[in-house]
């Protein structure tokens, strides 16, 4: 799934923590960290983390703290199954 399906799919929320910037992904720190913490307490199949890893950026589902850059919170929970959407990709050189 790439992350236009992903999006579509999910419908991440809009952070209405945001001042004055309308986005929808939180940030890993403050205010924003706390909702993300109380979502993943109460709702954890609703929480997604922007990670970089191994060969580029992934939206990986649930919770994390490794490699996190940001979070999402979307207004569709994932089901049982792991889901990982490739944001970008490290180009391979020869």
């Amino acid at each position: 799934m790439d992350f236009d399906e992903w999006y579509e799919k999910y419908k991440p929320i809009k952070n209405h923590l945001a001042r004055g910037e309308n986005r929808d992904y939180f940030e890993t720190y403050d205010l924003e960290l706390g909702y993300v913490l109380g979502i993943a307490d109460t709702q954890p199949k609703r929480v997604w983390t922007y990670v970089d890893g191994d060969g580029g950026t992934y939206v990986v589902d649930g919770y994390h703290l490794v490699n996190r850059i940001y979070y999402y919170i979307t207004e569709v929970p994932y089901e049982g199954e792991y889901v990982e959407v490739i944001v970008s990709q490290d180009e391979v050189q020869a």
